[in-house]
């Protein structure tokens, strides 16, 4: 019968080169023999002794990829930087060229239905930026697993002076301004759609959403606040955090925009309901869709207004502690 001493190194030795069996072999086993003599001289039992002592030494495969210095990770210290910078820059390239790219595509093969076109560019984005991780992750984990370092590849030694600029009290990234962008405009654009084109089709055929009248002012203005909100973003992320005046422009920008867009709502000016003879819908559907756009426009209204007051406090908080 094996010990368990033997089914140890068994298991330890099968992940490791046949060469180098024999040697470890020998040391391993010396160091748990030693190991178990000073537990039994110390008092305890020697079954007791054999099994603390490979308690402690751990996962077998664990105490083999040290010996054969083959590391239990994907992506080591020297070159997750690297692994992480390149990373962050193909997803910003690949996940911005494909949505814009898929989306103009589909607007122009199918130019009565903008819906369907986000959803596939989006769609096309999240596989896309799954396929880059994946394979970055894999050569990394290749160059990783043959030993190549960041000095082989011809990538720069980290020195003092490659150490970044302070900036002090940076609250808003340039991530979150493209984003908030890209979202404002992308808004800007389905109300302009509702001029040539239509949210909506029925059978093929174009259904007006938004009432047209709104054209002669209210839409011009709703669009108006949500440029002001671009522009609002670009200058938050120029002076880079948030602070009480700040907080004030942001609460007068959302007012400008929830007040007209309530007012509409509750007056029954915003949706044109003249398509529900097609469907299957009746009135208090109409009155659900148009109750659940207002407190979407209330809640989300809010949170930016809190949001912005609580960033320039804690901003302020900041900049005290740190006088």
């Amino acid at each position: 019968m094996t010990t368990l001493t033997d089914r140890y190194v068994f298991a330890a030795l099968k992940s490791i080169p046949e060469e180098n069996r024999d040697d470890i072999d020998r040391e391993l086993r010396g160091s748990i023999t030693d190991a178990i003599e000073a537990r039994i001289d110390s008092g305890q039992a020697p079954a007791e002794a054999e099994s603390t002592v490979l308690t402690e030494f751990g996962d077998p495969r664990q105490l083999a990829a040290r010996y054969a210095e083959q590391p239990l990770y994907l992506v080591g210290p020297d070159l997750y930087l690297s692994w992480l910078r390149v990373l962050k820059l193909l997803l910003w390239i690949v996940g911005a060229t494909s949505f814009v790219g898929v989306l103009v595509v589909r607007m122009a093969i199918e130019p009565q239905d903008p819906i369907t076109a986000f959803s596939a560019a989006l769609s096309a984005c999240i596989g896309l930026l799954i396929q880059v991780a994946f394979w970055v992750t894999l050569v990394f984990a290749i160059l990783q697993r043959t030993g190549v370092r960041r000095s082989s590849l011809g990538l720069k030694t980290w020195a003092p002076e490659m150490l970044p600029p302070i900036e002090r009290h940076k609250q808003v990234s340039l991530a979150d301004t493209i984003a908030t962008v890209i979202l404002l405009a992308f808004s800007i654009g389905l109300l302009l759609w509702q001029r040539v084109g239509s949210l909506l089709y029925l059978e093929g055929k174009p259904v007006l959403v938004l009432q047209e009248h709104l054209w002669n002012f209210w839409l011009p203005y709703l669009i108006a606040v949500l440029v002001l909100e671009a522009v609002f973003a670009v200058v938050l992320f120029a002076v880079g955090r948030w602070t009480l005046a700040l907080a004030a422009v942001n609460l007068g920008v959302a007012v400008l925009f929830m007040i007209p867009a309530l007012w509409l709502l509750a007056t029954d000016q915003a949706f044109d309901w003249s398509f529900l003879s097609s469907v299957d819908w009746d009135v208090a559907t109409a009155r659900w869709i148009a109750g659940i756009t207002a407190a979407a426009v209330v809640v989300l209204g809010l949170w930016d207004i809190a949001s912005g007051f609580l960033k320039a406090s804690r901003s302020d908080a900041q900049v005290v502690s740190t006088r």
